[in-house]
C-alpha cells in the first residue's frame, strides 16, 4: 500500500483520488465474489449494495454499523430489497482501519453515490474495539 500511496504522489494524484482506486481494488478483491462488480448483488445468496445503503449513509448510527459490518461480519436471515437472505458475509478485521475506510468509501460513494457523508476512522476504530459476534451485527442492522 505504501508503494501505491507514493506512485499516487509521484503522479499528481490527490488523496481522495488514492483512496477511491485503493477502495475500488478492495472491493473487487474482497467483495466482487459475491456482491458483484456493480454491487448488484447475487440473487437469493448476495444482496444488493448498489443504491440501497442511504438509510445507514444518512445517520452516524447507521456508519457505525456499516463500519462493524465489516470489521465482523454478520450472518442469518435478512429482509433487503424484498428478498430474504440467509447467508453469511465474513469480517474484514485483518484490513487496517485506512483500508476499511477506502473500502466504505467505495461502497458508499461510487456504488451509493453519497458525497454526504463518509465513515471516519474513529467509526471504524470503535468498530474493531467492540468485537461483536456476526448475529449481533445482524440485529444492528435495523438501525
Amino acid at each position: 500500500m505504501r508503494h501505491t500511496a507514493i506512485l499516487f504522489a509521484l503522479l499528481g494524484l490527490s488523496q481522495t483520488a488514492y483512496a477511491e482506486a485503493r477502495g475500488a481494488a478492495l472491493f473487487a478483491q474482497h467483495c466482487v465474489v459475491c456482491h458483484q462488480a456493480g454491487g448488484e448483488g447475487t440473487p437469493g445468496f448476495a444482496p444488493r449494495i448498489s443504491g440501497t445503503l442511504g438509510k445507514h449513509i444518512g445517520t452516524e448510527a447507521g456508519r457505525a454499523y456499516l463500519a462493524q459490518l465489516l470489521m465482523d461480519g454478520m450472518v442469518g436471515p435478512i429482509i433487503s430489497g424484498g428478498e430474504r437472505y440467509n447467508s453469511a458475509m465474513p469480517g474484514f478485521s485483518s484490513l487496517g482501519n485506512e483500508d476499511i475506510q477506502a473500502l466504505l468509501g467505495y461502497v458508499t460513494g461510487t456504488l451509493n453515490e453519497s458525497v454526504a457523508a463518509s465513515v471516519d476512522l474513529a467509526a471504524i476504530e470503535a468498530a474493531r474495539k467492540q468485537k461483536l459476534s456476526p448475529n449481533e451485527v445482524r440485529r444492528l442492522r435495523g438501525l
